[in-house]
């Protein structure tokens, strides 16, 4: 809708400069691009319709999933013979409300997304003649989220407020092993380095540092609030946590890691993390957040965070600081959400 792009054949194109490198360029590869790939779709009918409505959330990016797929909500009303179908990843089918009709999984990696799957063709042209007639839904990446309804996607209650101060102290890193938590300018162009060059001795030199302002945090909170239980969730494996966390970083998330994780997350007083589509659910279960923010993703910073709170708890408890933010500074951030929300808290909700 903001971006019109049109190219052919002979490589002549034409599309907004602002979307040439994350949407122009990406496009016309993919459609000239000789690879193909196959996946395995399967059809699941939760409801009987005759005309569809199809919401396609295939995204080789995580985060565009789970945004194309909210838009489910605003059709969460229909009624037979009409209908929402989703096509999905299958390992997001766990996010599927229980309204929706039927779910087309597709069992691939999210990043074989940007090559033609001819199977995929061949089973919608497939699918489409049993019905009366199938309609491709538009799909907002910017939708007001204040309305949606988290527990009929996530399966989780998020952190009930008026119980801030009485639940134990729990904070939970996010983890993630190709966008790492850095301290300089330096280190951030060494990560971009290393991962264009591919060169797994500085990756594993970044996991360490990254563990290491990780445990500072926690060493430096536990000085001032004694009794917190920490946790790391995320994918990958790599390096050792103390004792005092529970890691529960997997290789591979199944929809049970997912609602394990989502469990701790709705426990999570804060949580803490680089930007990405890593903190859209963290930040939509938890009390809190503190996300570390790349220059170069400022003009996103409101793409992966999910917080529903009233705006004056919202501004409290939500905080994006910079990447390169000292342990320091984050520690007395994370000790006055803590501390001081409670009193922030009483105030606003006071009755004169």
């Amino acid at each position: 809708m903001d971006f019109p792009i049109t190219f052919n054949d002979h490589g002549t194109a034409s599309y907004p400069e602002k979307a040439a490198s994350w949407l122009a360029q990406p496009l016309i590869k993919a459609i000239k691009n000789q690879e193909s790939s196959n996946a395995i779709i399967e059809r699941k009918v939760n409801k009987a319709i005759t005309r569809v409505l199809l919401l396609n959330c295939l995204d080789p990016c995580y985060g565009h999933v789970l945004w194309k797929l909210f838009n489910a909500y605003h059709y969460r009303e229909v009624e037979p013979p009409e209908g929402l179908a989703v096509l999905i990843p299958k390992n997001c089918v766990w996010l599927v409300p229980d309204f929706v009709a039927e779910i087309w999984s597709v069992e691939v990696e999210l990043d074989l997304l940007g090559i033609p799957i001819p199977s995929i063709d061949h089973f919608i042209r497939e699918q489409t003649d049993q019905y009366e007639s199938v309609r491709l839904l538009p799909g907002l990446t910017h939708i007001d989220h204040q309305d949606l309804d988290l527990k009929s996607f996530l399966r989780t209650t998020p952190f009930d407020l008026s119980d801030f101060q009485k639940q134990s102290t729990c904070i939970t890193f996010v983890w993630r092993e190709d966008r790492f938590w850095l301290g300089s300018a330096w280190e951030e162009w060494l990560s971009l380095f290393a991962t264009k060059y591919n060169v797994a001795i500085i990756n594993k030199w970044l996991v360490g540092r990254q563990i290491s302002k990780m445990k500072q945090v926690a060493a430096q909170l536990r000085q001032q609030l004694p009794a917190t239980k920490f946790h790391v969730t995320g994918l990958g494996r790599q390096g050792v946590f103390p004792g005092h966390f529970n890691d529960l970083r997997r290789l591979k998330a199944d929809s049970k890691t997912e609602m394990e994780w989502c469990e701790v997350y709705a426990k999570s007083h804060l949580v803490i993390g680089v930007h990405g589509s890593n903190m859209i659910i963290p930040t939509a279960l938890s009390a809190g957040f503190i996300e570390l923010l790349p220059k170069h993703k400022v003009p996103f910073m409101t793409e992966d965070i999910l917080m529903k709170h009233p705006a004056r708890f919202q501004t409290f408890l939500g905080r994006h600081l910079d990447l390169y933010t000292a342990t320091e500074v984050i520690v007395e951030h994370a000790v006055s959400m803590i501390e001081d929300f409670s009193y922030l808290y009483k105030n606003t909700m006071a009755k004169p």
